[in-house]
Order: C-alpha cells, then structure tokens, then sequence
C-alpha cells in the first residue's frame, strides 16, 4: 500500500485547485482527515455496541476488535454469523459524535466493499451534532452511501447499485426524506477500492462515485427552501455494515446468502476520509480542539471563592488563573 502518510502531509501543505472533475472550481484545502495508519478509535470515533439496532436489522453491534478495529492502513468493520447477545450476526458501527463535525465541504472516502448478495447493508453517511439534543429526524441526515437495497437484492445488482439519500422533519410523524432511488452504475463496486464523495455546500448536496462527471445523487438545499434549515449546521460521520434488516428487505437469517456459514465473515474496509473546504470556509472541530478551547476558556475566566465563575468586572477578591486578585474598580 502506498504510504497514505505522505501523501496526507502533502495535501495538508498544498491547496487543492478544481479537486476532482465533479464541476466544482473552488479552491479547497484538506482540513481533516483519518487515513486509519494509526489506532484511532476513540479519539476520532465512538464504537457503538447494541443488541437493539434500528431498521429490523438482525445483527448486534460491538465494541470487539473481530467487529471493528483498525489494521494495515485500514478501518476494519466486519459482519459475522455467529450466535452473539441474542442475534444471529455480529458487526461493526462506528460515529464521530462529539469528536469531528463541520459544515459543508467536499467529503471523500476510499472504501473496498464485501460482496453483499443477499443480506449485507454497508453505508457511509452523516448526521446533525444536535441529534443528542433535537433527536432524529430533526438533526438532518444525510446518507452518503447505501447499498445492498432489496429492489437491487431481487435483480441480481447489488454490486452495482449505489443510492443516497437525506432525512429531516421535526418529529417522526413528520419525517421526509429525497431520494431519487438507487442508481446502477457500470463498475463492480465490490471488485476492490473505489472512492465516495460527497460535494456539500449553500446549494447542493451531490454525491458521486470514483470521481464520474455525474453525481448519482443530487439535491437543492438553498434557503428558502423548505429542508434547507436542516442541511446548514455542523454534521458528523457514521460507518456500519448492517445484516438484513427492512432497507435489504431481508427478515430472516437463513435468507442472508452473504454469510451462509456459522463463523463466516464480510468486511468492510475504509483506507481514509477526508474533508476538503475552501479556503475561507474552515470550520471542523475535533475533540482535541475542543478540549484546547475548554481549557483555553478554563484559563480565561474568573471565579469568586465560592468557585462560581463570574464576569471579568468583578470587583472584590477574586481567582484568576490560580491566582488571588484583588480588584476595587
């Protein structure tokens, strides 16, 4: 594998002008990335481990390594038919909550798929930083990459169908969502790696495959228009490999062809993510900025003895960066 170090350092040091031939000539420069070369589960990733996963999916998520780990280079989230908390099937789920969120930008991630037929659900896809607080589908989201759908299930096309979706609405009995249905392209998208991307910005949401001139998925997102709110605040990522479940039309584990086998295995591997804004647009936040701005912040300000922080005016004794001060005026 070539050295993804490298190559990162000189994509960060050099502004990407008319990065792909998707029709966008703005300059971008990377503003992150996870090239997967280093463990970083826990500080870019939170690993999810439930036995109660959405969608009538038949698998259970776990935190273990044999579901989801990082090696050679590569994000590693595998599917499993093994008899685990309940479920007939094991896999991966990993979410950058609270960790890495931006707005807009060009999003690419290189990604070598498992052979799905029939049962296997992979995605790549995005939800609103407020989904803690506002819940879904009030956060927004947007799927980038979905395959393995029931309609492809039934005609033999699931190697080559791709599909992107968005969600939003202010409750579940109001939830809407646009898509313009899965799209069949000419490549095995399960033969190897191949590249998502995603072009987000005031306008669009247009999301393509290896670098075609034309997206497989586009959508208008300008204010005034009725879903637009939800498509303009900071997002986060989210990888999984699903089993079954309503979106591959599969309800029973004997029906899953992709693992027949106790003991067989599918993988998912993501070589990197990257996220490429203009230049007076960058906007990502990051667990370690965070905590760099809350310390910063811890630092700054002025709390009287009882501990509580008060305004910088205070007058009277006071503590200022471990300090006793004594202000009269």
């Amino acid at each position: 594998m070539y050295s993804k170090k490298i190559l990162c350092l000189a994509l960060m040091l050099h502004t990407v002008t008319a990065v792909s031939a998707q029709g966008n000539t703005q300059d971008y420069d990377l503003v992150w990335s996870d090239e997967f070369d280093t463990n970083t589960l826990g500080t870019n990733w939170n690993v999810e481990a439930t036995n109660t996963p959405y969608n009538k999916e038949m698998q259970a998520y776990t935190a273990r390594p044999e579901n989801v780990t990082i090696a050679d280079g590569n994000l590693v989230i595998t599917a499993r038919r093994e008899s685990y908390d309940g479920k007939a099937f094991t896999s991966g789920r990993i979410n950058s909550l609270h960790k890495v969120s931006f707005t807009h930008g060009k999003i690419e991630a290189r990604i070598k798929l498992p052979k799905l037929a029939n049962g296997l659900w992979p995605a790549f896809w995005m939800m609103g930083e407020d989904y803690d607080t506002v819940n879904w589908p009030k956060c927004g989201e947007i799927d980038i990459m979905e395959m393995g759908m029931k309609d492809a299930v039934a005609n033999g096309s699931t190697a080559n169908t791709v599909a992107g979706t968005i969600h939003w609405g202010e409750s579940i009995s109001s939830h809407q969502q646009y898509t313009p249905g899965s799209v069949t392209v000419s490549q095995d998208l399960t033969d190897g790696y191949h590249i998502f991307t995603a072009v987000w910005d005031d306008n669009y949401l247009k999301f393509y495959v290896d670098n075609d001139a034309t997206p497989y998925f586009s959508t208008t997102i300008k204010k005034g228009f009725d879903k637009s709110a939800y498509f303009h605040k900071p997002y986060h990522f989210i990888l999984d490999l699903a089993v079954g479940g309503d979106y591959t039309g599969i309800a029973n584990a004997d029906a899953v062809t992709a693992l027949p086998e106790a003991g067989d295995e599918a993988q998912m591997l993501v070589d990197y993510i990257r996220v490429y804004q203009q230049k007076d647009r960058h906007n990502v936040t990051t667990d370690i900025n965070r905590l760099k701005a809350e310390s910063e912040n811890r630092e700054l300000a002025w709390y009287n003895l009882a501990g509580q922080r008060v305004s910088n005016n205070h007058v009277g004794l006071y503590i200022h960066q471990g300090k006793k001060i004594i202000r009269n005026k």
